[in-house]
């Protein structure tokens, strides 16, 4: 898996998967953007997807989890 997509298990921000999809691409784009992002620049960019179950805490935390460990390793 992704580091990304490991993040999100790990934080558990899959929750329904009504945005999953979305919240995993829009992640991904914005690390390969931008490696470290705040977590204000992390919310900026997930602002345009809809979570059902009110995730939004587990998915911006599992994104900056991923920068993180990414960074821990140099990056990719």
């Amino acid at each position: 898996m992704d580091p990304l997509q490991e993040a999100f298990v790990e934080e558990g921000a899959v929750q329904c998967g009504f945005c999953s999809p979305g919240m995993l691409m829009t992640g991904k784009a914005l690390l390969a953007e931008n490696p470290i992002p705040t977590e204000h620049e992390v919310r900026q960019a997930i602002a345009g997807n809809l979570c059902r179950c009110t995730g939004y805490v587990r998915i911006v935390n599992a994104i900056l989890k991923a920068s993180q460990a990414s960074a821990a390793v140099g990056g990719e």
